[in-house]
């Protein structure tokens, strides 16, 4: 669900961007530009979630926790909660 979203926000985005609209990333600005798959009744609950406290808060947390150095190596989805470089180890050993 979270990849359909994405996508949707990133063609109204795009559409404004080809459209020539100054200000294309801000959720104010494409509100009016809904990609047609989307009923008109869902639109505006998607951007109000998008502009929520909660939301902002949680993305602002993220971004900040992406590709952070922890114990010597970048964190990745690879091997869990362990550091790439831990995991890399383990890995050779079993080899």
């Amino acid at each position: 669900m979270r990849d359909f979203w994405y996508e949707a926000q990133k063609k109204a985005k795009k559409t404004m961007r080809d459209k020539g609209f100054q200000g294309w990333n801000n959720v104010a600005v494409w509100r009016d530009f809904k990609p047609i798959y989307i009923p008109e009744d869902i639109w505006p609950h998607y951007l109000e979630h998008v502009t929520s406290e909660r939301f902002t808060r949680r993305s602002q947390s993220g971004a900040g926790n992406q590709n952070r150095p922890i114990h010597g190596g970048v964190t990745t989805h690879t091997g869990g909660s362990v550091p790439f470089a831990a995991h890399a180890k383990r890995m050779v050993r079993l080899i």
